[in-house]
């Protein structure tokens, strides 16, 4: 079970770096020049390897009934974004790169939940894993939100963008107070990390809406959101692990 999540947890790791170089592959088609080439480079060879890892934690995880599942949903989740991402090539069209994205960080959550499920769980009290669910929620609210504001429509982008800032600085609020909560526990590591996740977020959101943000800026946006959610799928898992 422990090398079954071990391998999951680097194979998010790896799908956030996915996750980030497609953010800059995205935004940067103007300002990244010759870096782009280097950017594509590590999208590709990051995918290739947490493909591999992913195809690993899956094979690991058959004989785990409590892993089984999601590891088979994230291995299906893997083939299908390798099979548009093979299909519609380095221009994808709007509704494959909104797959893409939304996809990607569905990957990486899930695996993330995987590495928190198969770790020793930490005696969370069942209030602890409510908050925890409903913060991720929240997350993957603020992650639609955010990726449905490249879609035409602009009578509706001031509600999207409400929507998004609402919901992002919700799961970082219940998010922080998880990690406080946790900071005394077993898992204080764990806690530390939904702090500084928490934190970021809002963070690079208001960094964000400053005038001409540079492209450093904007990816980590997009980052800190994944990592958010990565951080709560692990919490959660764990608190799982532990009923």
């Amino acid at each position: 079970m422990r090398v079954a999540g071990r391998l999951a947890g680097l194979a998010a790791i790896l799908t956030l770096v996915v996750v980030a170089a497609s953010a800059a592959i995205r935004l940067g088609a103007n300002e990244l020049g010759g870096a782009m080439v280097i950017a594509r480079g590590v999208h590709r060879a990051a995918a290739s390897l947490a493909a591999l890892l992913i195809l690993g934690s899956f094979w690991r995880a058959l004989r785990i009934d409590t892993l089984r599942r999601p590891a088979s949903a994230a291995f299906i989740l893997m083939l299908a974004l390798s099979v548009v991402g093979w299909a519609t090539g380095i221009q994808p069209p709007p509704a494959a790169a909104l797959f893409n994205q939304l996809g990607g960080i569905a990957l990486a959550a899930l695996l993330a939940w995987i590495a928190g499920r198969a770790a020793r769980g930490c005696g969370d009290p069942p209030a602890d894993r409510a908050l925890a669910h409903v913060a991720l929620v929240f997350a993957a609210l603020q992650i639609v939100f955010g990726a449905a504001l490249v879609l035409p429509g602009d009578a509706v982008a001031p509600v999207l963008l409400m929507a998004h800032a609402v919901s992002g600085l919700a799961a970082a609020a219940i998010g922080a107070a998880l990690g406080a909560g946790r900071v005394g526990s077993g898992a204080a590591r764990g806690a530390a990390w939904l702090l500084v996740c928490a934190a970021l977020t809002p963070l690079a959101g208001i960094l964000s809406v400053l005038p001409a943000p540079a492209l450093v800026i904007q990816v980590g946006h997009a980052a800190a959101a994944a990592l958010l959610i990565c951080a709560l799928a692990h919490a959660h898992g764990s608190m799982s692990a532990s009923a």
